[in-house]
């Protein structure tokens, strides 16, 4: 007989074993562990080639399990029970089972986005909780490093020292208005527009302001900036009750739009992109991956590309 090998004992095996213990016979066991007895008597002599003893004498219709037997036997007691307990939490971890999700974005996307792309995973991970909260990404870089949240919903970040960045959307800018605006008659608005116009435009603190600002240095051109707003989403009352212009991204304005606005791409500003932001040391976690997933597929039924 040879000795147990590295992988370790099987502990199919182990079960057969001890269900031979417990019925007398490789004929009752079969029967019990709806087997076929050939198959029974196999594992048998597999798993004694695995511990390197004998575990039954075999007589003319009947075995007898030795002393070593008997002293596996008692010292796998509970084995059973252990085993159920460990398929009871593979399938709690598989449900998502567990601490809740702690979920932070930007207002606008708690809207619509958020709350479908969440029942869309709810869908796949039945068990776990999420928690969404609002915040800018600044505050969402805090809440991770800070272990305050799991995830954050941004928009246009880089690379960020000691977070992971998983790009998931491109979204165009585009320029929002009352429907009785001059330009709302035009097709498209250009970045000279801006110049002739009152306009709300993004802080440059925040990343699609700084992109935005950063755009029309490069174009040499002024904006006739009246307010500034540091929230995308703030920027479609500003331009309602200022009678202006402001910018926003489509998923803000899909989130906020009423009849009394409208939207119109911005010809020369870049397109930003939506990121989902994680602690990098930490272990990729199933409900995490599973809710990026449903947030892409949301992003997709929402924005279909043609």
């Amino acid at each position: 007989m040879k000795h147990p090998s590295r992988a370790g004992l099987n502990v199919q095996r182990l079960q057969i074993f001890r269900t031979i213990m417990e019925v007398g016979s490789i004929s009752a066991a079969a029967k019990r562990l709806r087997m076929a007895q050939p198959t029974v008597s196999r594992h048998l002599a597999v798993l004694e080639d695995e511990v390197g003893f004998r575990l039954f004498t075999r007589e003319p219709g009947r075995i007898d399990p030795t002393w070593e037997a008997n002293r596996l036997y008692a010292e796998t007691a509970g084995l059973a029970e252990r085993l159920s307990y460990v398929e009871q939490t593979i399938s709690t971890i598989r449900a998502g089972g567990g601490e809740p999700l702690r979920i932070m974005a930007a207002s606008s996307m708690c809207f619509e986005l958020l709350p479908k792309a969440l029942a869309r995973w709810q869908r796949e991970i039945p068990m776990t909780e999420a928690t969404l909260d609002s915040g800018r990404a600044v505050d969402q870089i805090r809440a991770i490093r800070a272990g305050e949240i799991d995830i954050g919903v941004a928009g246009s970040l880089g690379a960020l020292p000691g977070l992971r960045v998983t790009p998931m959307y491109k979204s165009g800018l585009v320029a929002v208005m009352p429907r009785d605006h001059l330009l709302a008659q035009c097709d498209h608005v250009s970045l000279e527009d801006f110049a002739r116009h009152p306009c709300v435009l993004p802080s440059g603190s925040a990343p699609i302001g700084a992109t935005v600002l950063k755009t029309f240095d490069a174009a040499g051109i002024s904006p006739l900036r009246v307010m500034t707003s540091f929230t995308p989403s703030f920027g479609i009352g500003l331009a309602k009750a200022l009678d202006c212009i402001a910018i926003t991204d489509e998923l803000v304005f899909k989130a906020l739009a009423d009849d009394t606005i409208v939207a119109r791409d911005i010809a020369g500003l870049p397109h930003v992109e939506l990121v989902c932001l994680e602690r990098q040391d930490t272990p990729q976690r199933r409900v995490i991956e599973a809710f990026k997933e449903a947030l892409q597929e949301t992003l997709q039924e929402l924005f279909p590309r043609s």
